[in-house]
């Protein structure tokens, strides 16, 4: 950190500067060092950076974190020193906020603190989770393969995620061109033709009526659904941070069909995913359990895994509080049951990871099967609607001139 200063010399008077240090009473001691008598110590302004005030153009990305655990894992197993390694990254690493948090992690371990500690320092970055898998991967001196079972772990969420948005990325933009192409036409080549068929006294098709009566309320009343859609998406922001209005939301999600599966696939995987790796790293099951709760984005379900995490604090064990939510699959139960009664559940959940991850992929697929003729139907009743709009005029008044 780096403090201004104003000091008094006996050969030069009245002198301003700056030093660096970690806190006021150490940038004192550097002034007194430089043979002043310090006047007024205080931290230097200095002006925000860009990552600073725009924060969210500068994040560091699932990619980059997947590379920074992969390289450490890669390093420390050859032998490599933690320092030296977290210098080479450094020194690689392309996105500017990572190489300032990892300069600050640096610092940091060169003043004795470990590693766990440095990156609890950046929650934004790296989740609790990341820092409990780093914290037991230091105490049991296993921290190479701590930090390669995080990189898989964000490998794989890196690709669900791509994966989810590649399934509706096709029937979004077909959607999206078709809406697109049919304002174009009715707003712009669709009112001069219904000009020049007024002229030629040619009826009007009720479809075509229809669809201008339609287009001319969206042009009186479009600031009125502006604010409206602003309103809808404040409320939709604001119940994210209102509990019970988030409950209820994540709750209809699970009802809706084919998306509720795959939500429910989505966060066995994430849970049973987040479970395994920390019961492998020797973290305790109460710890895995609280932890792999908190990861869990659905609101019903995180109070499913918390009843459980309850249950097995209580000494009544998971499976028969998991047994009382019948929107748990009874597989999943069944490889907890099995897990407790044999005392492998670190296998067990591993087990159920690796089967929803596969479920999810399946059900991402089926999804996306059933999207692309929704699509096709809606992009069909569009071009439909387009064609009925746009030539029944012109034949009306081909009629007409007849």
């Amino acid at each position: 950190m780096e403090f201004s200063y104003e000091a008094y010399s006996i050969d030069e008077g009245l002198v301003k500067g700056r030093v660096k240090a970690r806190d006021l009473t150490e940038a004192r001691a550097e002034v007194a060092l430089l043979d002043l008598r310090p006047l007024i110590v205080k931290p230097a302004f200095k002006m925000p950076s860009l990552e600073r005030m725009f924060p969210s153009l500068f994040k560091v990305s699932s990619g980059e974190l997947v590379r920074f655990f992969r390289h450490l894992s890669t390093m420390l197993a050859s032998g490599s020193n933690l320092l030296r390694t977290l210098e080479l990254f450094q020194e690689e690493a392309s996105n500017k906020a990572m190489r300032n948090i990892l300069e600050t992690i640096h610092d940091h371990l060169v003043e004795g603190g470990n590693l766990s500690e440095a990156l609890a320092k950046h929650p934004t970055v790296f989740s609790t989770l990341m820092v409990s898998i780093v914290e037991v991967g230091e105490y049991t001196g296993k921290l190479a393969p701590a930090m390669d079972q995080l990189a898989d772990v964000l490998e794989k969420s890196q690709e669900a995620k791509a994966k989810a948005i590649k399934t509706l990325m096709y029937p979004m933009a077909i959607v999206g061109l078709s809406v697109a192409t049919l304002g174009v036409l009715v707003l712009v080549a669709l009112p001069p033709l219904m000009k020049s068929f007024a002229k030629l006294g040619a009826e009007t098709p009720m479809i075509t009526r229809i669809v201008m009566s339609s287009v001319a309320w969206v042009q009186g009343n479009i600031l009125n659904m502006m604010i409206g859609l602003a309103i809808l998406v404040g409320m939709f922001v604001i119940s994210n941070h209102i509990p019970r209005a988030r409950y209820w939301k994540d709750q209809l999600m699970l009802k809706i069909p084919m998306v509720g599966p795959v939500v429910v696939a989505a966060s066995l995987a994430r849970f049973s995913r987040t479970v395994s790796m920390l019961l492998l790293a020797g973290v305790t099951p109460a710890a895995a359990l609280e932890l792999g709760t908190k990861g869990c984005k659905n609101q019903v379900l995180q109070q499913v895994f918390a009843d459980a995490d309850e249950s097995l604090m209580s000494g009544h064990g998971l499976s028969s509080a998991l047994k009382r939510h019948p929107i748990l699959p009874g597989m999943f139960i069944q490889l907890v049951m099995i897990g407790e009664e044999s005392n492998s559940l670190d296998k067990t959940i591993t087990d159920a990871a690796d089967v929803y991850e596969k479920e999810l992929d399946r059900r991402l697929s089926s999804l996306l099967g059933a999207l692309e003729p929704i699509s096709t139907l809606v992009v069909g009743g569009i071009v439909g609607l387009i064609a009925f709009s746009m030539f029944l005029p012109i034949y009306s008044g081909l009629s007409a001139v007849d």
